[in-house]
């Protein structure tokens, strides 16, 4: 990703394998006009596959999914597209998994019950440190 895309959408990949959950999470994002929903898919293995991948800025996922975990989603995100900024979200509170999620490259690690707007906030803030060029301090 380059600089070229600031004050475009930030491009989201939502991860999540609860149906209905997925929908009322795109929904809410698809609500702020700083955000993109790219897609919204239910394992990891889908999310890794995604012919889109390396065009998404963000991926929001749900550290429980079945099969390969969000955390090992996780890790080959990040081998994927370096790029790829990740969000795990858990519904079980702050845990080891937190620790676990951060260790293997999440960016931040959200509750499933956080507010809509903090939620929104925590994407917002990790898709633009990705997308902004670092610059040198002398």
């Amino acid at each position: 990703m380059d600089a070229s895309h600031c004050g475009d959408p930030i491009r989201v990949l939502l991860v999540e394998d609860h149906p209905g959950f997925r929908l009322v999470l795109r929904a809410l994002l698809e609500s702020d006009g700083r955000l993109i929903v790219i897609d919204d898919v239910g394992s990891a293995a889908e999310a890794c596959e995604h012919p889109m991948l390396e065009h998404i800025d963000v991926a929001l996922v749900d550290v429980g999914l079945p099969g390969t975990n969000g955390i090992e989603a996780t890790k080959r995100l990040r081998q994927l597209n370096s790029g790829i900024r990740v969000l795990i979200m858990s519904g079980s509170g702050f845990d080891r998994a937190s620790d676990d999620a951060l260790a293997a490259g999440a960016d931040r690690y959200l509750e499933k019950g956080a507010l809509h707007q903090d939620l929104i906030e925590a994407i917002v803030d990790v898709g633009e440190r990705g997308r902004l060029p670092i610059t040198k301090r002398s």
